[in-house]
């Protein structure tokens, strides 16, 4: 059995591509691919990697068993699945060899990483507009200078620790040296670059030339809108000045209030834009190109 897992990063498109996963199961199964559910409420496996952070094999490895049980009723020669929460297992590696074991122990006989990387620069200003609806507190200057000083960066609330890497070709070393398995780098414009999100990934995947006609032939269900959308720059600033004050921020309340918020919003936005040319080169140089290993 052939498991494959995609492992993001953040900000890659993954919430697309997992949409269209979910929605297309029954094609995916015909074509030897099973994606198997998690729960009734996620189309991603994000519950995976937040068990691995707590050590909780047991769950690992009830989950994998049933998974391997549903494939092999199914006739399914490969197991997929997708997270950008995976993303942790670059940052801490440790974990991953002690994961493949766990699977070839329990039979899988192939084991795939899939990673997406984005240029550091895009990635950080996607991910600084995400983590604003994460009750986050961050500042878009510091939070740039720890990626540059260390590059990557972390943070955490309400029972959750994200831990995320800019400098891609140290942490993919340190990775390669843990795992059994293979492992492929994909650009983000690659990613996204076909008719669909992910086609690529995919085909490489679907072990039959004819089971790749008859699947991108079949009717399958597309999400025509956009997932995922990066809101405007003044609400960003908004929720992270609720995140501050660790109120909720409904419209009738901010406009109440907004003799005293506007000033603040208006001071964070205008620092972004005093800082931001200089971050940007910054990047620029600390980061010369997105990784080594892409393909």
């Amino acid at each position: 059995m052939k498991l494959v897992i995609h492992m993001g990063l953040h900000k890659t498109g993954s919430t697309s591509f997992q949409n269209f996963l979910y929605l297309n199961k029954k094609a995916l199964l015909d074509a030897g691919i099973i994606y198997p559910d998690i729960d009734q409420n996620s189309k991603s496996h994000w519950m995976i990697p937040y068990q691995l952070l707590r050590n909780n094999w047991g769950y690992i490895e009830d989950y994998f068993k049933r998974a391997l049980s549903v494939a092999k009723q199914q006739n399914a020669n490969t197991i997929l699945i997708s997270s950008e929460d995976f993303e942790i297992m670059l940052t801490e590696s440790f974990r991953v060899g002690e994961l493949e074991n766990l699977l070839i122990s329990l039979g899988f006989t192939e084991i795939h990483w899939e990673c997406v990387l984005r240029n550091q620069w895009d990635s950080f200003n996607s991910l600084y507009a995400e983590m604003s609806k994460h009750k986050i507190c961050l500042n878009f200057a510091s939070a740039g200078e720890e990626i540059i000083n260390f590059g990557e960066i972390s943070m955490g609330n309400d029972g959750f620790r994200y831990r995320f890497a800019f400098d891609y070709d140290s942490y993919i070393e340190k990775f390669l040296k843990e795992i059994n398995g293979s492992f492929t780098a994909i650009s983000f414009e690659k990613f996204i670059a076909s008719d669909f999100i992910g086609k690529e990934l995919l085909n490489k995947h679907i072990d039959f030339v004819e089971d790749k006609k008859t699947f991108w032939e079949s009717e399958l269900n597309f999400v025509e809108e956009k997932q995922n959308i990066r809101r405007d720059d003044k609400t960003i600033e908004i929720d992270y000045l609720a995140n501050f004050l660790g109120i909720s921020m409904t419209n009738d309340f901010f406009e109440k209030n907004q003799n005293t918020f506007v000033p603040i919003i208006q001071n964070r936005l205008g620092m972004i834009d005093l800082v931001s040319k200089d971050l940007k080169k910054r990047f620029m140089e600390r980061f010369s190109q997105t990784s080594n290993f892409l393909k």
